[in-house]
């Protein structure tokens, strides 16, 4: 499910749907065209977009993106992972 949703912010960001800007301060704000929204992300969000639009397509290696850059453990990555992935693919409906 989880990948299934990931596909989805994937295509909507490639396809131009989304775009992404960076602040200064690392957050940054999505801008959802079709939807005419306007998301803002912190630091670890930003971090979570740009991973995705790196490729990366696996809810393990995005909560791993986490706990590399910010100080929190694995479980409670993987629960801010899907929790973001389910909100900002909600947003896509």
């Amino acid at each position: 499910m989880q990948t299934e949703l990931l596909d989805r912010i994937r295509s909507a960001l490639d396809s131009g749907r989304l775009t992404v800007n960076a602040l200064d301060d690392g957050s940054g704000v999505l801008l959802d065209l079709d939807g005419e929204q306007l998301l803002t992300l912190n630091h670890s969000a930003m971090h979570l977009v740009q991973s995705i639009q790196s490729g990366c397509g696996d809810p393990d290696a995005l909560s791993k993106v986490l706990t590399d850059r910010f100080d929190v453990d694995l479980e409670q990555a993987r629960a801010d992972t899907a929790g973001f992935i389910e909100q900002l693919a909600d947003a896509l409906d």
